[in-house]
C-alpha cells in the first residue's frame, strides 16, 4: 500500500476551518500527504460518457487531470466538504463524481482508508449530517474503508461580508438566536473545537499506522 495520504477540501474559503481539519489529519499520519483545494482548480461533473471504460481514465478536458495521478496513487484519503444550502458543496460533489473513472471494472481504490469531515455554521442547521452521510457513501461505494467521520462548526459568511449588522437576508439571526452583531467572539476556529480536533490528530495517526503496516486493517 502506498505510503501517501491525499487531503482534499471542497471549501473556497481562504485557510478554512474544513482546511485545517483536513491538514490536521493529513499532518497527524506522520507521512507524505499532498493537500487539494478544489475551488483552485476546475473540475466538472461526471457527464456518463463511459470513455473511462477501457482504462480507467476519464477524458474530460478539465483539470481533474491534474489530481488524477495523486488520487490513483494514494494510499488514504482526508476529503473535507461544506454544506451550502443543506447539502454537499459543488467542488466536492464534482470530485467524488469524477472517482467513478477509478472505480469502473477495476475499482482502483478498493480497501483505502479513508476519514470524511464535513462542516456547517451552526448546531441545528440542516446538511451537516446528511452530508457527512452522502459523502461517506460515495467513498464506500469506491470501496474504501471509512475509518472516521467528523463534523466541524464554521463561520456563516455574514460575519466576513460586511453587511451582516444590517442585511435583512442575514444569517446571523438564526444562528445567534437574533443576535446580528458581528463581534469577534462568534468566530469558530476549528482548533478551538477541542473535542473533534483531537478526533481528528487521532485519525490522522491511525491511518499512519495502518499505511505502515501496509494492509488496510490495523494490527
Amino acid at each position: 500500500m502506498n505510503r501517501h495520504i491525499l487531503g482534499i477540501s471542497g471549501s473556497p474559503i481562504k485557510n478554512s476551518n474544513t482546511d485545517r481539519m483536513v491538514n490536521a489529519v493529513l499532518q497527524a499520519g506522520g507521512l507524505g500527504y499532498d493537500f487539494i483545494k478544489l475551488s483552485d482548480i476546475h473540475v466538472r461533473g461526471c457527464i456518463g460518457c463511459l470513455k473511462c471504460a477501457k482504462d480507467n481514465v476519464c477524458k474530460q478536458n478539465d483539470d481533474f487531470l491534474k489530481p488524477a495521478p495523486k488520487v490513483r496513487n494514494a494510499g488514504a484519503f482526508v476529503i473535507g466538504a461544506y454544506t451550502p444550502y443543506g447539502s454537499v458543496d459543488s467542488f466536492t460533489k464534482s470530485f467524488l463524481e469524477r472517482l467513478f473513472s477509478l472505480r469502473h471494472r477495476f475499482g482502483l481504490n478498493r480497501g483505502k482508508p479513508a476519514v470524511v469531515i464535513t462542516t456547517g455554521i451552526g448546531q441545528g442547521r440542516p446538511g451537516l449530517h446528511e452530508a457527512n452521510e452522502q459523502v461517506t457513501g460515495a467513498l464506500e461505494r469506491e470501496g474504501m474503508q471509512v475509518i472516521g467521520r467528523l463534523t466541524v462548526f464554521g463561520n456563516p459568511p455574514c460575519l466576513s461580508c460586511g453587511y451582516g449588522d444590517t442585511c435583512p437576508m442575514s444569517s446571523l439571526p438564526v444562528v445567534f438566536q437574533g443576535d446580528v452583531t458581528t463581534t469577534p467572539d462568534k468566530f469558530m476556529r476549528a482548533e478551538d473545537q477541542s473535542d473533534v480536533w483531537e478526533q481528528a490528530q487521532e485519525l490522522g495517526r491511525r491511518i499512519g499506522t495502518m499505511l505502515r503496516n501496509g494492509s488496510s486493517t490495523e494490527s
